[in-house]
């Protein structure tokens, strides 16, 4: 003979509030416009641009402090 609690057995097979699984929306992926791009591209080759010259800067004194030196 079986004895089963038929108040928990109610219990676990309804849905509890609060523990379904909630799906995030995702926003649909948008291709950036080709303004967009160039915006973008603009700016990043501007920095690239102004550290290659801090570097060149770097570069030439520490060439001027070598050739004091000597």
């Amino acid at each position: 003979m079986e004895i089963t609690n038929t108040l928990n057995t109610e219990k676990d097979q309804q849905p509890q509030p609060g523990l379904a699984k909630v799906q995030p929306v995702e926003a649909p992926f948008r291709q950036p416009t080709a303004a967009e791009v160039s915006v973008l591209t603009f700016s990043m080759l501007r920095d690239v641009h102004t550290h290659a010259q801090e570097l060149s800067n770097e570069f030439a004194r520490l060439l001027n402090r070598g050739s004091s030196l000597e």
